[in-house]
């Protein structure tokens, strides 16, 4: 049986302060969905060809993470279509935002013609790496996925597209871990790694600290019959 391909992926932690400590912003993809159907996800997809263009690079404003512009800049793109946060160097009124995603959705505006009509730079710096995620063979759905963390832009508003993803949350990592463990929502294994890794910052600026300064290990879980993953111990809290 051939092994399924692997496919490039970003995805984007979004985190924000509250009196009780790090919020982040969880999606539930649709039961439809041909990955992960009805799980809670971070905003983030795979690559596609314009990610990689040179129009895509000029975009970017600052330094990246990793080697490969295209990571970041579809870490961007990907968080702006799932959940209409915009990491921009110029400010955006948030009706203005919402109306021109909403145009993109309704594929009327690519992603980069978007940036052009709302006359924004993205940051580079807003989203900081963090991790790499290699997924099993035996899953038929496949990514090198790059991991990013960022600070919920102010002003702007998150918001479920409704259309691949639904039932928006701001949550603490421990309180939707809990939900998960008492088996009253679904969440993949790579997705509660992160959380139980972020659950132990006070803030975001020690979250985006630690981004800044962190060894990146690429992590595969291992695969026990189920099945179940696992990571093995010299991975756990390394990566």
């Amino acid at each position: 049986m051939a092994v399924p391909r692997l496919r490039d992926a970003s995805t984007v932690v979004v985190t924000r302060d509250s009196e009780a400590g790090i919020e982040v912003y969880l999606l539930r993809r649709g039961s439809n969905s041909p990955g992960f159907p009805d799980a809670y996800v971070f905003p983030g997809g795979t690559l596609d060809k314009t990610d990689y263009s040179p129009q895509a690079r000029m975009r970017l404003v600052g330094q990246w993470r990793p080697d490969e512009p295209a990571f970041t800049y579809a870490a961007i793109r990907e968080t702006f279509e799932e959940c209409g946060l915009l990491f921009s160097v110029e400010p955006v009124p948030h009706e203005a935002l919402r109306a021109a995603r909403t145009r993109m959705l309704k594929y009327e505006r690519s992603f980069g013609e978007t940036l052009i009509d709302l006359e924004v730079r993205l940051d580079a710096r807003a989203v900081r790496y963090f991790s790499r995620w290699i997924t099993p063979t035996v899953n038929p759905h496949r990514f090198d996925a790059r991991f990013f963390v960022a600070r919920a832009p102010d002003g702007q508003i998150a918001e479920a597209d409704e259309l691949e993803t639904y039932d928006g949350r701001w949550v603490r990592p421990a309180d939707i871990l809990g939900e998960a463990e008492r088996n009253e929502i679904q969440m993949v294994f790579p997705t509660i790694k992160h959380l139980e890794r972020l659950s132990s910052f006070a803030t975001v600026d020690e979250l985006l600290a630690f981004a800044e300064t962190k060894k990146t290990i690429p992590v595969t879980p291992e695969v026990r019959p189920g099945p179940t993953f696992l990571l093995p111990p010299q991975f756990e809290n390394t990566w």
